[in-house]
């Protein structure tokens, strides 16, 4: 979700980047909104994640001359820096709300806080048996993902120098296969997972390395991708990779993750040459996915309740919740950009 997605060699967006975010970002809204949409929700919730970890492979770069501290500095400023001033936020929102105004000052809410600082929805996955604590209860559940690309962005660096690259991914997804068929336990900040989202990223990176974005072009291939992306998310039912939920098989997970987000990434390209001022649009909304990420569930109990005062029908409540947080933090997420700039360029002039 990071503000990257330039063609170096032209100085430009890639736009058909910012409409894969775009629409990843969107079925999320949908998904915590609980719209029930059918065939939209369900294939959609098949790349609405792996879409994001593919979109950073494709930008990503190895620059072997740099010092790794470095690297790790730049990915903790972009993503680790926002997870941590959105969790304060909350946590202090909260602590406000619930503990100081209801004379209990006391309550720091340290449940919470080790949420944050473990950074998963959950302590075991979804078919845990037992009591199974959720641990970002905040509205900031979307939050998790932060941590989880960071530490992938890391992970991938450290296999990508070490001139071992493929072999140290499949063992790193091998790991977090037997460690999911071994347990139900959540490891923090997704470490049992990270190998596997890897795996997307790594789907993205071929792309750009391989220069086969031409491919998504091809009706032939287009063909291929859908097919494969039909059966596949069929024979392996739904996901929710926040809670280890990895349908069928996590190996099966893989198809649906990386075909499903190639196929986005190829509707953006025809929208991008077919109706350039539409993209745009759309892309504004992809730039701005952090943003929505971490705040919209903030921004849906507020339009919750307000659309409980005047009265709207339920339908009608999960429409504005979707549309009217899409608005409000994408609007807010480019205002935001616009004064940090010109505050820059202030400086800059001094």
């Amino acid at each position: 979700m990071e503000r990257s997605f330039k063609n170096k060699e032209r100085g430009q967006r890639l736009g058909w980047l910012d409409f894969g975010k775009a629409a990843g970002i969107l079925v999320v809204l949908f998904v915590h909104a609980e719209c029930r949409l059918g065939p939209l929700t369900f294939y959609g919730g098949m790349f609405y994640m792996p879409v994001f970890f593919a979109a950073a492979g494709y930008t990503y770069r190895c620059q072997k001359e740099q010092p790794f501290w470095q690297f790790l500095k730049r990915k903790a400023v972009r993503l680790l820096v926002p997870y941590g001033g959105s969790s304060a936020f909350l946590w202090l929102f909260f602590w406000l709300k619930d503990s100081l105004l209801r004379g209990n000052p006391a309550d720091w809410k340290l449940s919470s806080l080790f949420g944050i600082l473990y950074s998963r929805n959950q302590m075991y996955t979804s078919a845990f048996s037992g009591e199974n604590p959720v641990l970002l209860d905040l509205l900031n559940a979307p939050l998790w993902f932060l941590t989880a690309i960071f530490l992938t962005y890391v992970w991938y660096e450290l296999i990508s120098r070490s001139g071992r690259k493929y072999v140290l991914l499949v063992l790193g997804l091998l790991f977090s296969v037997i460690w999911h068929q071994a347990t139900p336990l959540l490891l923090p900040w997704s470490l049992d997972a990270v190998p596997y989202f890897a795996c997307f990223f790594a789907a993205g990176e071929w792309l750009r390395e391989w220069k086969k974005e031409e491919l998504l072009g091809e009706v032939w291939f287009l063909a291929l991708l859908l097919v494969s992306f039909l059966l596949s998310s069929r024979l392996n039912k739904s996901v929710n990779l926040s809670c280890g939920d990895y349908g069928q098989s996590m190996l099966l997970g893989l198809v649906p993750g990386i075909t499903g987000s190639l196929l986005v990434f190829a509707a953006g390209m025809c929208l991008e040459k077919k109706c350039p001022p539409v993209m745009k649009a759309i892309s504004k909304a992809g730039q701005e996915t952090m943003t929505v990420l971490c705040f919209h569930m903030f921004v849906f109990m507020f339009i919750r309740t307000g659309a409980a005062v005047l009265g709207f029908r339920e339908g009608i409540t999960k429409a504005v919740l979707v549309l009217g947080s899409l608005v409000l933090l994408t609007g807010g997420g480019i205002l935001i950009r616009r004064l940090r700039g010109r505050a820059c360029s202030g400086a800059d002039d001094n």
